[in-house]
């Protein structure tokens, strides 16, 4: 039996209690200003449904019969959420949710499995997302979403009043509480740049299509500069802005505070510079690249055009102790984790 989303749930199951947050923390921001919710999603699906989140007033718009002078509507989307506190799911479950927004009522469909994804970007959800292409002709959208991806589409909505930032930082710490958040911020992502390294070293920046597969970086801490067989140099990712057009920027994640309008105009400023008229483009804003050498010791060059790296162990304090701590270590091949 469904319940409403309530602050005082009575859930016993984790899972469901998470979920019931969730919800929580969406319906709140709705609320406040339908606006946020339609930012949120439309951050985080890749999707503008701003139009479709609220009612809208329109004025003297033609129909085909008439003319109203005044018109006040609210288009139909429906979103199917499945969570998880971890990140298996089933594809016979997701294939039966499908199904059931196949029979909702028209309008715009989606359906997301919420999870605690350590990394994104992968295949697991090759077989949901062909049925969407192929069986249901795109008339659902699917999205793979980690906690983390949820809470810092949140935080970084303009505007939020303290009752609402306060909201979120509670989440944030709940979220933490249940080791729901992924591992960014012990993570290295070590990037092929054989071909790219005068922009990467003159200009702080690394430079990639705005693209899925081999483009579609998971969020992390550190940037690493491989070449030659071995990391040269490291620095601290400050945020990432993928330039989709002359008029439209989006911050895609930002480590360090500040201004997402400063970050559109520095990643406009080196795409500029370096990828004029190259569109859609994904800008990594570096720090200082500190010098290391991290070394691949077996044979053969980098299997991919990246690579993450577990730096937990290591405690780095800054871009300068990792390049510090990295130096003259071996590269581990049967492992993903650089142990101290």
């Amino acid at each position: 039996m469904s319940r409403n989303i309530s602050l005082f749930s009575g859930y016993n199951s984790s899972e469901n209690r998470t979920t019931n947050y969730c919800l929580l923390v969406l319906k709140t921001l709705y609320e406040d200003n339908p606006k946020y919710l339609a930012e949120v999603f439309t951050d985080l699906l890749g999707e503008n449904i701003g139009d479709l989140v609220g009612v809208s007033f329109r004025q003297q718009e033609k129909k085909k019969n008439s003319v109203p002078d005044g018109l006040i509507s609210q288009q139909s989307f429906t979103i199917y959420i499945e969570a998880k506190n971890w990140d298996w799911f089933y594809d016979s479950q997701l294939e039966a949710h499908l199904k059931g927004l196949d029979r909702e009522n028209p309008g715009r469909k989606i359906l997301i499995a919420l999870g605690n994804f350590d990394h994104s970007g992968t295949d697991r959800f090759r077989a949901i997302k062909k049925l969407c292409e192929e069986k249901y002709r795109k008339t659902i959208i699917f999205a793979d979403l980690s906690f983390e991806n949820l809470l810092t589409a949140c935080e970084t909505l303009g505007g939020l009043s303290k009752n609402l930032t306060d909201m979120l930082a509670d989440f944030r710490q709940y979220l933490t509480e249940q080791d729901l958040l992924s591992s960014w911020e012990q993570r290295l992502d070590v990037i092929n740049c054989a071909g790219m390294p005068q922009e990467v070293i003159e200009g702080n920046v690394y430079i990639c299509p705005a693209t899925s597969g081999a483009y579609n970086h998971s969020r992390c801490k550190y940037f690493g500069m491989y070449r030659n067989k071995m990391v040269e140099r490291v620095a601290l990712i400050e945020a990432v802005v993928d330039v989709e057009s002359h008029d439209i920027a989006i911050v895609k994640w930002k480590n360090i505070k500040g201004q997402d309008a400063d970050y559109i105009r520095m990643a406009r400023e080196r795409h500029e510079k370096w990828r004029k008229d190259d569109y859609p483009t994904r800008v990594f804003i570096l720090s200082h690249l500190i010098e290391t050498a991290f070394h691949k010791g077996t044979k053969g060059g980098m299997f991919g055009s990246k690579r993450y790296f577990d730096i937990g162990a290591l405690s780095p304090k800054d871009a300068q102790d990792l390049a510090e701590k990295l130096r003259d270590k071996q590269w581990p091949e049967g492992s993903w984790i650089i142990t101290a």
